[in-house]
C-alpha cells in the first residue's frame, strides 16, 4: 500500500487482485471516495463513496472481483474436469434409467471431447472412445452389457485422474 499526499489530503492507492485503486476522504470528512481503473478490452472504470475508510475498501474489492469475473477467461481444463467428474458420477447412476436419458446425460461429455483434439491424450481418447461405443449401443439396442458400462466408468475414471488437481492434505 502506498500512499501519495495531494493538495492537502491523503490518497491510498492500494493493490487488490492486481488491480490498483485508491481511497481519499472528501474535503469535507463526511465520506470517503474510491476509484478503480481495469484496462481489459475496453477501459473500464469505476468509483464510490463510502461512510468510512473500510467502507470505500470494501466496495473497491467487490467492484475489482465483479470486473475480473466480467472478464474472466474459462479454464477449459478446469471444465473438462469438472465434466469428466460427472460423467463419472452419471455412468455410476445411469444403468437403472432409460436408455433415452442415459444417452441425453452423457451426451454433453461427449460433444465436448469431440472439440478436444484427437491423438493427444490417449487417457481422454479411451474415455470418449468407451462413452461413445456405450452411447451407440444404448442408442442401437436400447440397452448395453455390463461391460461396456464398466469399460466407460473405468477409462473415465482414469482420465479424471490424469487431470484432476491432487486433492488437498
Amino acid at each position: 500500500m502506498t500512499t501519495k499526499t495531494v493538495s492537502a489530503r491523503e490518497i491510498t492507492a492500494m493493490d487488490y487482485c492486481g488491480v490498483e485503486f485508491s481511497a481519499v476522504e472528501s474535503a469535507e470528512g463526511s465520506c470517503w471516495k474510491w476509484q478503480l481503473s481495469i484496462l481489459n478490452d475496453g477501459f473500464v472504470k469505476d468509483c464510490g463513496e463510502a461512510a468510512s475508510q473500510a467502507a470505500a475498501i470494501n466496495q473497491a474489492h467487490e467492484a475489482i472481483g465483479e470486473g475480473l469475473r466480467a472478464h474472466a477467461i474459462p479454464d477449459p481444463e478446469a471444465s473438462l474436469s469438472r465434466l469428466t467428474s460427472g460423467v463419472l458420477h452419471i455412468l455410476h447412476g445411469a444403468r437403472s434409467l432409460p436408455s433415452g436419458e442415459a444417452i441425453a446425460l452423457l451426451s454433453p461429455f461427449l460433444n465436448a471431447m469431440r472439440n478436444r483434439p484427437s491423438g493427444t491424450d490417449g487417457l481422454a481418447d479411451a474415455s470418449a472412445a468407451a462413452v461413445g461405443a456405450l452411447v451407440q449401443t444404448l442408442e442401437t439396442r436400447g440397452v448395453a452389457t455390463d461391460d461396456l458400462w464398466e469399460e466407460a466408468i473405468e477409462a473415465s475414471l482414469s482420465f479424471v485422474n490424469e487431470i484432476a488437481p491432487p486433492p488437498r492434505l
